[in-house]
């Protein structure tokens, strides 16, 4: 178990790995690197358990307060409940992805690496809501096929 480098996140790591990516910042540290500076823990709960009190650690010495774990602009709580997930729902997703690959692919073409708000600029001439090109986002950089450099700026991964 360690903080990263960069975000001083906790994290933890087999020791067996080579190198582990921090999941907050993206920072690749390696192993033999960390295991000098980390805490041996024994089992993967124990593990899990340091690094949440280590964690809440660091946010009390620098926050002076428990972490809150909000979203940005908070949870909407949506007035009607869908109770079911509607075909059509499918389809424009469908939609919304096919033009969002569109979208970045033509990015891409003007620029090699472009900014989030480029994005957005994009998703209104492409007609992609607003609440689904952060979810599009998030999707296609877990997917690999964009790509956040260390500037956060984003590149298409060809």
């Amino acid at each position: 178990m360690f903080p990263c480098a960069k975000c001083k996140q906790y994290t933890y790591v087999k020791t067996t790995q080579k190198a582990k990516k921090c999941v907050r910042c993206g920072h690749s540290h390696t192993v033999t690197k960390i295991l000098e500076s980390g805490e041996i823990v024994k089992g993967i709960s124990t593990a899990v358990q340091t690094v949440k009190r280590r964690q809440n650690e660091f946010a009390l010495k620098e926050l002076g307060t428990h972490p809150q774990f909000r979203a940005l602009n908070d949870f909407k709580i949506e007035k009607t409940i869908k109770l079911q997930h509607n075909i059509t729902d499918e389809k424009s997703d469908d939609e919304n992805y096919a033009k969002f690959k569109k979208l970045l692919t033509e990015l891409s073409d003007l620029y090699r690496e472009f900014p989030f708000y480029a994005i957005e600029i994009m998703a209104e001439k492409y007609e992609i809501p607003d609440s689904e090109v952060k979810l599009l986002t998030r999707s296609f950089l877990n997917q690999g096929i964009l790509i956040r450099s260390e500037d956060s700026l984003f590149k298409l991964n060809q």
